[in-house]
């Protein structure tokens, strides 16, 4: 029986234009009701995962930040930082490739050089709580990540392999979209935050299914004995998953979840 579902946004549950699949706000109470609990994790930060969900945010748990920070209903269950130094040591090293733009992301807000990045992540399509600062290497509170923008039509893969190298080995770096990167501190991942849901709910993989499209998914599948990679997934992905979903422009996680729970 399952009872704990788990699903990335981007490319998974959303569509191509970052909405929700029709039919998912009315699924979520009715999970509630079967006593399967519904977790989203994604490499995004907790207010604009929060504005996704908005009234049905108490219906689920949220893992942001690539599993830097968990949060239930209003109450931060889990949370693990960067240090200063370790940030600096991020920011210098994305500053030695071409054509990229650095950003720090925080519990509660992001931050940028880059106007036009700013106006990107607060638009409607991405709805960031976002601050426009001058110098990014002044010490802030709570960073989860320092990620990175590829802007020169390369995209991350590119900028993975020539960053990789140059990151202590206290760090690891993640391809969490086509031109995104993530760096983050090692041993920090979304499959980590699940294991450590599981722990305090008392819920096997077994019990367990995960949805993901990127990179920064895969951890996850090790914790689930349902792990679906969508079908726009890239296929070095689709390859540590055990089941493939189909297009996530047409709701496939809404389709396998009623498949998995018999809610129709």
């Amino acid at each position: 029986m399952i009872k704990l579902i788990v699903s990335d946004m981007d490319g998974t549950l959303l569509n191509d234009e970052k909405k929700m699949p029709e039919g998912f706000y009315a699924l979520l109470p009715r999970l509630k009701e079967k006593g399967i609990r519904f977790v989203v994790a994604s490499g995004r930060q907790y207010p604009s995962l929060k504005r996704d969900f908005a009234e049905h945010i108490r219906d689920v748990t949220v893992i942001a930040e690539n599993g830097a920070f968990v949060v239930q209903d209003g109450k931060e269950l889990y949370f693990k930082g960067m240090s200063h130094e370790q940030i600096c040591h991020c920011l210098q090293a994305i500053r030695t490739l071409d054509k990229v733009e650095p950003l720090l992301c925080a519990k509660y807000c992001g931050y940028t050089e880059s106007p036009e990045l700013y106006d990107v992540l607060v638009s409607p399509k991405f709805h960031y709580d976002m601050e426009l600062v001058e110098n990014l290497y002044d010490e802030r509170e709570g960073v989860t990540k320092v990620s990175m923008v590829e802007y020169g039509g390369k995209g991350a893969h590119d900028c993975y392999v020539k960053l990789l190298p140059l990151l202590t080995d206290e760090m690891t770096l993640v391809e969490s979209g086509g031109e995104c990167l993530d760096t983050g501190l090692k041993g920090v991942t979304k499959g980590r935050a699940v294991a450590e849901l599981q722990k305090m709910w008392n819920i096997t993989p077994e019990e367990t299914a995960v949805f993901g499209d990127q990179f920064n998914d895969v951890e996850m599948f090790t914790q689930a004995a349902y792990s679906y990679a969508m079908e726009n997934a890239p296929e070095e992905v689709k390859k540590k998953a055990r089941f493939i979903a189909g297009d996530n422009n047409k709701g496939a996680v809404v389709d396998v979840i009623k498949a998995l729970t018999g809610l129709h």
